[in-house]
């Protein structure tokens, strides 16, 4: 009587585990892509003003009218966001209570220990994404924050050029960027784990994609900064 009645509920609480460590994995791929997508659009920068305007203007304004209003681009793709960094959270804070709760299990714990560098490194990485993500909205989404120039412009591409004229913010842009690639090369690895897609013939190679998308973005997110803070971008 008593196997039976505990299994079940072992394989629930499995199972339970398992779904939000995959809604965790979907949505981190989700914002992976976001990311790729960003660091691509902020390369406009080397094609001068005009472009670079136009690309911002064009996402906030006329992205798809009239198959969408105009804004509407913008304002799904905000939504968007926002459901999924609630569920990449949620998800994080549950496996995180989870694990914590396990650890009394002395096989958990060994398990923990082999895996705790990577644990550490995105429980670490994502509080610095957080506090940075809220400045970085509050420096060019919402202007809320000064850039260097009269806020009364209007321009994305003279924003840019104001903020990175000033070193300090190029060096916290550069943790930014070096906490979001290491997040990406640990959570590329882990989402597709989650997944069920690793086998032991291919962990190694999902480590060194991991680390080559993280090294990417890292190239291509700082990229600009680095050419306005030298000149280079003006």
């Amino acid at each position: 009587m008593s196997t039976k009645s505990v299994a079940p509920k072992q394989r629930r609480a499995w199972s339970t585990n398992v779904f939000v460590k995959q809604l965790m994995a979907i949505s981190g791929l989700f914002f992976v892509m976001f990311v790729i997508v960003h660091a691509y659009g902020n390369l406009k920068m080397f094609f001068g003003q005009e472009a670079y305007d136009h690309y911002a203007h064009w996402l906030k304004g006329d992205a798809f009218y009239p198959l969408l209003p105009h804004g509407g681009l913008i304002l799904i793709f905000r939504l968007s966001m926002i459901t999924m960094a609630v569920i990449h959270v949620g998800a994080a804070f549950h496996t995180w209570y989870i694990s914590n709760r396990a650890r009394k299990d002395r096989y958990t714990v060994k398990k923990n220990v082999a895996e705790s560098y990577a644990a550490r490194t995105m429980r670490f990485t994502a509080v610095i994404l957080l506090l940075l993500v809220i400045f970085h909205i509050l420096h060019f989404t919402t202007a809320h924050i000064p850039a260097g120039f009269p806020a009364t412009e209007e321009s994305p591409y003279l924003r840019m050029v104001g903020a990175f004229n000033n070193p300090a913010l190029v060096v916290l842009y550069a943790v930014f960027v070096g906490a979001l690639a290491l997040h990406i090369g640990h959570g590329i690895w882990s989402a597709l784990q989650s997944i069920g897609w690793l086998r032991r013939n291919t962990q190694h190679l999902a480590t060194v994609a991991g680390g080559i998308v993280a090294g990417l973005v890292f190239v291509v997110f700082m990229a600009p900064p680095v050419a306005i803070a030298i000149g280079y971008i003006n």
